[in-house]
């Protein structure tokens, strides 16, 4: 099934398996209790999407995602993969992504709360202002992300991987100077 350039205002309770969603925009819609099984989002526009209840197991690339709390979607059946997207103003606080890639993406004001990241792969993305506490990055590849500023009192890091100068951006909680 492929939809291309389509909007889709309402898809409560639709399912999609297999699906392709090119160009298409999905702004406001009512997604709630709908099943995207392994469905793929290319150069489409999600914003305030509601996830409520959803299966979504999708790869989005090139895409634009905002305002989308996908804690609200059914964390156990949710696998997530993001490539050259912008991601902003959305949350994935309390959810368990284990190995989930999100690579050459920009993410802006997302919070990543109480959120099990562990062998997480963030490649080229940008980070600029999101909250990481309470999180789990154990084993997570930050090697070539940027922007990042993450508690290292308040996160897991053990055995998590990152590039100098970027490795700074553990600093930053401590309010110290360095020259």
């Amino acid at each position: 099934m492929d939809f291309t350039k389509q909007p889709l205002p309402d898809l409560n309770a639709q399912e999609f398996e297999g699906a392709t969603f090119k160009q298409c925009e999905l702004i406001g819609t009512d997604a709630r209790d709908a099943k995207f099984i392994g469905c793929t989002f290319e150069g489409s526009t999600l914003s305030s999407v509601k996830v409520d209840g959803a299966v979504i197991q999708a790869h989005f690339t090139n895409s634009k995602i905002e305002g989308i709390n996908f804690f609200t979607a059914k964390g156990g059946l949710l696998s997530l993969s993001f490539a050259n997207c912008l991601i902003r103003y959305s949350s994935f606080a309390e959810l368990k992504l284990k190995k989930i890639k999100i690579t050459g993406c920009t993410l802006q004001f997302v919070d990543f709360a109480d959120t099990d990241l562990t062998e997480a792969d963030f490649a080229n993305s940008t980070f600029e202002d999101c909250t990481f506490r309470n999180t789990n990055l154990t084993k997570s590849d930050f090697r070539t992300a940027r922007g990042y500023s993450i508690d290292p009192r308040q996160n897991k890091l053990k055995g998590a991987y990152f590039d100098i100068p970027e490795v700074l951006g553990l600093l930053d909680a401590f309010d110290i100077e360095i020259g």
